[in-house]
């Protein structure tokens, strides 16, 4: 018997929720955008597990829309079950899977997308899973989607887990540009998350640099 079906056991004699193909050990618990890196002479963007989530998001639906789930690792170490036992209670990111529900807006079938995804979560710990949520022109303008996410992966003794899945809701708004701050010569605004261009057309990280 695999480890995984040892603690999804304890789980459900712990009470704990365990659901279908949802595992209540591996947990998306927030969607976040990218901000600057705090790195010494870093100049890019990178994803934060501790950057706070957006109350709301918004993005043009002609050119998509990208963020990061956050994944925690709620699973313990077991390296010391044994003698000369190695821990695999890492999870191995692999893809996400994302249905989207259509709250208000014009009648649209958006079909599910299972798409690429990179990342090791630790155990004990979160990690940022950048996520392509919405592909270019795939969501009708005017429309307000819950995206119903799920990451999925193996630990590192080959056993399939996906994380439960993650709702979060955004408006698709045509021609949409976050604010931008007032920045003071020879500084300019810049963007985390942008087009090809290099043109923010969502809800994401706008400084001046």
């Amino acid at each position: 018997m695999k480890l995984t079906t040892l603690v999804i056991a304890a789980a459900l004699a712990a009470g704990c929720s365990v659901h279908g193909d949802e595992r209540s050990f591996m947990v998306g618990t927030k969607v976040v955008p990218a901000t600057p890196s705090t790195a010494a002479n870093a100049i890019g963007c990178v994803y934060d597990a501790t950057t706070p989530e957006n109350v709301f998001g918004a993005f043009d639906p002609a050119f998509g829309y990208v963020h990061a789930v956050v994944v925690e690792n709620r699973m313990v170490d077991n390296a010391s079950l044994g003698p000369g036992r190695i821990g695999t209670n890492d999870f191995q990111v692999e893809g996400a899977t994302i249905t989207t529900d259509v709250l208000i807006g014009p009648a649209q079938s958006i079909a599910t997308q299972t798409v690429p995804a990179n990342g090791l979560v630790k155990i004990a710990t979160s990690s940022p899973i950048a996520v392509v949520l919405a592909q270019p022109g795939a969501i009708a303008a005017g429309s307000t989607v819950r995206f119903n996410i799920q990451v999925f992966g193996h630990l590192l003794d080959g056993s399939s887990v996906k994380t439960n899945r993650y709702e979060y809701a955004a408006n698709a708004i045509a021609g949409f540009s976050p604010a931008a701050p007032t920045c003071t010569s020879p500084q300019v605004p810049r963007a985390c998350e942008t087009d090809a261009l290099g043109v923010p057309r969502q809800d994401t990280t706008v400084f001046c640099k």
